[in-house]
């Protein structure tokens, strides 16, 4: 009887080819509640009775190619575009957690910023889109995304440096959010066009080419990214995060291909659970670092180790010197 493995490596190529993306950060303005959006009952006539935890925002960005003119919306180069977002999407700041439609049912005229990326091919129902022609290491833009801080100036904060990564790394997800200028509070309008007008014009007016992408939620992103890569989580993360193969006509014959930076984080974190590669957080600076060996290691570098021994004796000083206050006081 002949005995055949059942665990095997398949050699395989993984390729990081991001999009090539222009992140600007423009106006959203919060507009009224709405209920969640869902096709079906919209088009077939039929209320939709789910409590309105989600949120029409008005987008305000430059008007690139004159689509403001045909809607009448054109102030001083911008155009006005709406989006129905979770209130999750929303930052905290601007929607407090106890705010609900029952208590709170206006909620417009509150500001926030967000990132867009404008490209012709957002415009089309299925994308055309070309990843851009260089191949970059998505580790190294995995390490950059996880030690990304929010920049000194209180002005510029996270924000700024969420920009700045985008800018640099191209556009970080399918699900970003894509800015329509219709919902279910529009279908009669929507309706009406489609019957005066030809299918390609209706994309032209409701699909303005733009993506949205609200900061705060890479800042969540980052946290689960840096939790998923701990030890304790490789077996969840494996069991819901598959790789997807490709075939190829040469040598290695299997082939990963990514283009969104988020698909790509992804991916690098599988292929280190199945590598058994090991990480652990600073215990000092929160720096998400790889174990060399298996042995506990607290600390990313020398540094840190020493660092911290320093002020751990530095407290102890402290204790001690506080201490002999308080009993020479009872003296």
């Amino acid at each position: 009887m002949v005995l055949h493995r059942s665990n095997f490596e398949i050699p395989a190529r993984f390729s990081f080819q991001p999009f090539v993306a222009e992140w600007h950060f423009v106006s959203a303005e919060t507009v009224e509640w709405v209920e969640e959006p869902k096709l079906r009952p919209v088009f077939s006539g039929l209320a939709n009775e789910s409590e309105k935890t989600w949120l029409r925002v008005r987008i305000e960005v430059p008007d690139a190619d004159g689509l403001g003119m045909l809607y009448g919306l054109e102030l001083d180069g911008y155009s006005c575009y709406s989006a129905v977002l979770d209130r999750a999407s929303v930052p905290p700041d601007v929607l407090e957690a106890h705010e609900n439609y029952s208590n709170t049912p206006d909620i417009s005229g509150r500001y926030f910023r967000v990132l867009t990326c404008q490209k012709p091919e957002f415009k089309d129902l299925l994308w055309a889109l070309k990843p851009g022609e260089v191949t970059k290491n998505a580790w190294i833009m995995r390490d950059e995304f996880l030690s990304l801080d929010a920049d000194p100036d209180p002005k510029l904060g996270w924000d700024w440096s969420a920009q700045q990564f985008l800018n640099k790394w191209g556009l970080w997800g399918f699900s970003q959010v894509h800015v329509n200028d219709w919902d279910p509070a529009s279908y009669l309008a929507m309706a009406t066009l489609l019957q005066s007008t030809k299918g390609e014009s209706i994309y032209k007016l409701n699909k303005p080419g733009l993506v949205m992408v609200i900061p705060h939620l890479l800042k969540g992103q980052q946290e689960k990214y840096r939790k998923a890569l701990l030890p304790n989580n490789a077996r969840p993360w494996l069991r819901s995060h598959p790789l997807s193969l490709d075939v190829a006509d040469e040598f290695p014959y299997f082939r990963i291909r990514r283009s969104y930076c988020s698909d790509a984080i992804d991916t690098t974190i599988t292929i280190d659970h199945l590598a058994e590669r090991q990480f652990g957080i600073c215990k000092r600076c929160h720096k998400v670092f790889e174990k060399e060996t298996r042995h506990k290691k607290n600390y990313c570098s020398e540094r840190c180790f020493n660092a911290a021994g320093v002020q751990r004796w530095r407290e102890k000083q402290r204790i001690a010197t506080k201490k002999g206050a308080k009993q020479n006081a009872k003296r």
